[in-house]
């Protein structure tokens, strides 16, 4: 005789998070094959409100997983280009450099490269010694950082790092070495340093104030710093 209070041996169903169902199908990736009548009662909506089936829904993940690489792809060859062209001209500018023999030829290498193959519209070479007698330069100077006055001042603060970077271009105190300072937008500032000791700045200006910002990568400008520094010690010794 049964007992009317005996519990019914029916298992009871085990309620699974979505979490867990997700987890197992990344654990089994060829569960859905081997029970293929489950496709049947899939569905995922479309963006317009559509149901899809599984197929046609993977088939729009891996086709925008191709675009996505593909672009990816894009980006990198673009930039792979850009950096031949820039080492190509960077080449050229330093061969240029390492055969100037005077302050001169140096100041004048630096503003035709600049001006002609980096797309600046202006460039200043301030050197923190006495220029030689007779050498002149429109975009050549020289300044005393012992004095006390605003310019020097200035210019302390732009050798304050001992690396390139780039900021907006300041009018009123970038006077003095830009005529057409009302036109200037952006700066790139080299500091130049030549055994730790700061011996002058190398600033170029643009009248686009995109040109040179700060997320512009200053690896070509602290290379050009560099050996700009070293001819320096060269033509100065």
């Amino acid at each position: 005789m049964s007992n009317g209070n005996t519990k019914s041996s029916k298992p009871q169903a085990v309620a699974l998070s979505a979490q867990s169902v997700a987890l197992f199908l990344r654990q089994n990736p060829h569960f859905l094959t081997e029970h293929e009548d489950l496709l049947t009662h899939l569905e995922l909506a479309h963006e317009c409100g559509e149901a899809t089936s599984l197929i046609q829904r993977q088939t729009q993940v891996m086709r925008q997983k191709i675009e996505d690489n593909a672009q990816r792809m894009s980006d990198i060859l673009s930039t792979a280009r850009r950096n031949d062209v820039q080492f190509e001209k960077t080449k050229r500018l330093v061969i240029e450099l390492a055969g100037t023999k005077d302050l001169v030829g140096l100041a004048e290498v630096l503003t035709q490269s600049f001006t002609q193959e980096f797309d600046a519209d202006a460039v200043h070479l301030a050197l923190f010694s006495s220029l030689p007698s007779a050498t002149f330069h429109p975009n050549l100077s020289s300044i005393k950082l012992s004095q006390d006055d605003e310019l020097s001042h200035y210019v302390k603060g732009l050798i304050s790092k001992n690396w390139a970077y780039c900021q907006a271009f300041e009018s009123k105190n970038m006077a003095a070495f830009f005529k057409q300072k009302n036109k200037l937008k952006s700066t790139a500032v080299m500091p130049l340093f030549l055994a730790e000791k700061a011996i002058g700045v190398l600033i170029i200006a643009s009248e686009s104030k995109d040109h040179y910002n700060d997320q512009l990568a200053t690896l070509f400008l602290n290379h050009v710093a560099a050996v700009t520094s070293k001819c320096l010690g060269r033509i100065q010794d």
